[in-house]
C-alpha cells in the first residue's frame, strides 16, 4: 500500500529500494569484505616482524593461524547471527553494524603492536564478515525476484572475485610506493564508499518486496530440486494453522527438504574441489614440469578467471532452467577432467609423461575445470533460498513472520567453510610455495634464506 498522505516518502525511494541498487550494494559489501581480508596478506610479514618484533621463524605459523581464524568464527557465529537476523526482520541495521565492526577491526589491526591486539582486531573483523555473508545473502533473497536470483548471485560472485584478487594487489602496490599507512588508507576509502551505499539502501517489507517463490503445481521438471523433496504421507493444507519452527526444529525441518540437502552437499563438494587446487597446484607443476611462479600464477588465473565472465550468464541459465541440471552436468564433466589432470607426469601413462605434452594436457584440463565449475557457483545459496520458499509455500509462516533465509543461508555458509577451510589462509602458503616452485632443487636452507629475504625486504 502507498504511504498515507500525512507521511512523506523517503528521498529517492524508488531507486534506493530497487532490486538493482540493492544487488549493487550487496556486491560492493562482499567486495569490501574480501578486499579487507586479502589486503592484509602482503603486509602481514612486515606487521609481525617489524611492528610486533617477532622472530622470523614464527611468521608463517602465526600468519596461517591469524588468517584461519575466520573459518572457526564463521562455524560458531553463523547460526547465532542467522537466528537473530531472522527474528529482527529488517536487515539494514545488521549490515550497518557489520560494517562498523569491519571498520573497528581494521583500525585495531592497523595500530596493533602486540599479538593480542592483532588477534582481537581479526576476531572483530571475522564476526563482522560472518554477519555480512549471512545477512547479505538473506537480503538478496528477500529483495530479488525468483526469476532473477541466479543472475544477481552471478553479479555478486564477480564482485567477490574482484575483491579477492584486488586486495593483495592494491596493498602490495601501495605498500611499496607509499609505505604502511598509505596502504591502510585504501581500506578507509573502500569502507567509506560501502557506508554510503548501505545508508542509501532501503529495504522493502517482506510482504511487498517479492512474492513467495513457491513452485506451481505443474512445474517444469527441469526446475526440480537437486534431490526430490521429502514426501509427507499427510501433507498439511496451506490454510491450516501451523506452529512456528524455532531452534533445532527449524533445522530439522529444513534438513528434511531434499532441495536443501542437495544444495548443501553440492556446495561442500564444490568447496573441497576449490581448496584442493589452491593447496596442490603449485607443488604439482613444480614436480611434474619444473615450472616457476609465473606459469603457476597463470594457471591460477586460468582456473579462477572464467568465473568473472561466466558467473552472470550461468546465473541467467539457472533462472531459466533451475539449478538441478546445470549442477548435475557440472559434476559429471568434472569427473573425467579431474582424472585427466592427474595423468601428466605419471609414469603409468607414457603418452602423457613427456613434459611438453603433459604440460599442455594439464593446462587445458585446468582451464576446462575453471569453466565447468562456473555451473556450480551459488548452488548452496540458491537451493537454501528456494528450499525456504518451498516449505513456506506449503506451510505459510512456519518460519515466523520474517522467514528463515538467514538461518538457512548460515547452514549453507558453514558447509562451504568446512569444505574449504579458509581460502584466505592459503594465500600465505601460496606465496611461500611460489619461491619453492622457482627453485625445484632448492634445499631447506635455500628456502629459509628466501623466506628471510622476502620478509626483511633485503
Amino acid at each position: 500500500m502507498r504511504a498515507s498522505s500525512n507521511q512523506q516518502e523517503p528521498w529517492g525511494v524508488r531507486w534506493r529500494s530497487s532490486t538493482y541498487f540493492i544487488v549493487a550494494t550487496m556486491a560492493v559489501a562482499m567486495l569490501t569484505d574480501m578486499y579487507l581480508y586479502g589486503f592484509l596478506v602482503p603486509i602481514l610479514p612486515f606487521v609481525l616482524e617489524h611492528r610486533l618484533g617477532l622472530d622470523v621463524s614464527l611468521t608463517q605459523r602465526i600468519s596461517t593461524a591469524l588468517l584461519s581464524q575466520t573459518a572457526l568464527v564463521m562455524v560458531v557465529a553463523s547460526p547465532l547471527i542467522g537466528s537473530h537476523a531472522d527474528r529482527s526482520g529488517a536487515k539494514r541495521a545488521w549490515l550497518l553494524f557489520g560494517l562498523a565492526g569491519a571498520l573497528v577491526g581494521s583500525l585495531i589491526l592497523a595500530v596493533a603492536t602486540s599479538l593480542f591486539t592483532l588477534f582481537a582486531g581479526r576476531l572483530i573483523q571475522s564476526v563482522a564478515s560472518t554477519g555480512l555473508w549471512v545477512v547479505g545473502f538473506a537480503t538478496l533473497a528477500d529483495n530479488v525476484p525468483a526469476d532473477e536470483l541466479g543472475k544477481m548471485y552471478g553479479f555478486v560472485t564477480v564482485a567477490i572475485g574482484v575483491g579477492t584478487s584486488g586486495g593483495p594487489l592494491v596493498a602490495g602496490i601501495l605498500f611499496d610506493i607509499g609505505g604502511y599507512w598509505v596502504a591502510w588508507s585504501s581500506v578507509l576509502f573502500v569502507i567509506v564508499f560501502d557506508v554510503i551505499l548501505r545508508c542509501l539502501m532501503l529495504e522493502r517489507s517482506r510482504e511487498t518486496s517479492v512474492p513467495v517463490r513457491a513452485e506451481p503445481d505443474g512445474q517444469d521438471p527441469e526446475r526440480e530440486a537437486l534431490l526430490p523433496p521429502s514426501t509427507d504421507p499427510e501433507p498439511q493444507v496451506s490454510t491450516q494453522a501451523v506452529s512456528e519452527k524455532t531452534g533445532i526444529q527449524f533445522y530439522l525441518c529444513l534438513c528434511g527438504n531434499g532441495r536443501f540437502v542437495g544444495g548443501v552437499v553440492s556446495y561442500f563438494c564444490y568447496a573441497v574441489l576449490t581448496a584442493s587446487f589452491d593447496t596442490t597446484l603449485p607443488l604439482h607443476v613444480r614436480d611434474a614440469f619444473h615450472w616457476g611462479s609465473l606459469p603457476a600464477g597463470l594457471l591460477f588465473a586460468a582456473f579462477q578467471g572464467p568465473a568473472v565472465f561466466l558467473s552472470v550468464p550461468v546465473g541467467w541459465l539457472k533462472d531459466r532452467v533451475g539449478t538441478r541440471y546445470p549442477t548435475t552436468i557440472g559434476f559429471a564433466l568434472l569427473v573425467p577432467l579431474v582424472w585427466l589432470i592427474g595423468v601428466p607426469g605419471d609414469e603409468r601413462f607414457p603418452w602423457a609423461y613427456e613434459e611438453k605434452i603433459g604440460s599442455i594436457i594439464y593446462s587445458v584440463s585446468v582451464t576446462c575445470i575453471g569453466i565447468v565449475i562456473c555451473l556450480l557457483n551459488g548452488v548452496g545459496m540458491m537451493e537454501a533460498t528456494q528450499a525456504v520458499d518451498e516449505i513456506e509455500g506449503e506451510n505459510p509462516r512456519i518460519f515466523g513472520p520474517n522467514g528463515g533465509y538467514s538461518r538457512a543461508i548460515s547452514v549453507s555458509s558453514i558447509s562451504w567453510t568446512l569444505g574449504i577451510g579458509d581460502m584466505r589462509a592459503v594465500f600465505i602458503h601460496r606465496l611461500l610455495e611460489f619461491k619453492i616452485v622457482c627453485a625445484p632443487t632448492a634445499s631447506e636452507a635455500d628456502v629459509f634464506w628466501w623466506s628471510s629475504e622476502m620478509r626483511t625486504g633485503e
